[in-house]
């Protein structure tokens, strides 16, 4: 009897530390996911079934270094890797933008992105044909207030249709000093809204 009472406190120790071990297990692995994931930002409308996800496809983890907007398709197809330069330095960060619907009919979008900077005068951005190649549609930058406009207006998306957009965000080199105008960070949202007024934003920070 006193061995059986025994293994009974054995196994119910062994029991505890076991749940002990998975609930820590468990934690450090929603933080580990959370920490690896930082590079996707996603969300969804549960009601018209829209989903949207950025991720960062090129570009370094530093800050940008001022690019000429003429030499920037160099800089997306560059030697050492996309949107680093010869020395290093990261000059430009290019996202892909995936907007998914997953319900059973077709349904028209439109999406936008709002750039907000702080302490970055000539902050712009340009869509893509491609994750590398470049098109001829580049914007204004705001200087220091945020800025809202189209990547793509009115697209149907079709029932269990998926569409992607890629773009690419630098600072414009003026050929000059830019040290005091132009070594702050931005963030990046982008918003898809359906025909019908429902949306979903994902946001994303340099």
């Amino acid at each position: 009897m006193e061995n059986r009472n025994g293994q009974g406190i054995f196994y119910g120790v062994i029991g505890v530390a076991t749940l002990v071990v998975a609930i820590i297990g468990a934690t450090f692995a929603w933080f580990a996911a959370g920490n690896t994931n930082t590079g996707t930002v996603a969300g969804e409308t549960a009601s018209a079934g829209i989903g949207l996800s950025v991720t960062k496809k090129a570009g370094g983890t530093g800050k940008l270094v001022p690019q000429l907007a003429q030499t920037l398709d160099d800089a997306l197809t560059g030697k050492s890797a996309s949107c680093i330069d010869d020395n290093g330095n990261t000059v430009c960060q290019v996202y892909e933008i995936v907007v998914t619907n997953s319900g059973t009919s077709a349904v028209s979008v439109d999406t936008d992105i709002t750039l907000t900077p702080t302490n970055i005068e000539h902050l712009k951005w340009v869509k893509l044909a491609t994750v590398n190649t470049l098109t001829s549609a580049l914007s204004a930058d705001g200087g220091n207030t945020p800025s809202t406009t189209k990547i793509a207006s009115a697209e149907n998306l079709a029932a269990n249709g998926t569409t992607t957009y890629w773009i690419a965000v630098w600072v414009e080199e003026k050929g000059s000093d830019q040290t005091s105008e132009d070594t702050g960070s931005f963030t990046g949202t982008v918003t898809v809204t359906t025909a019908g007024g429902q949306g979903v934003t994902s946001t994303f920070t340099a």
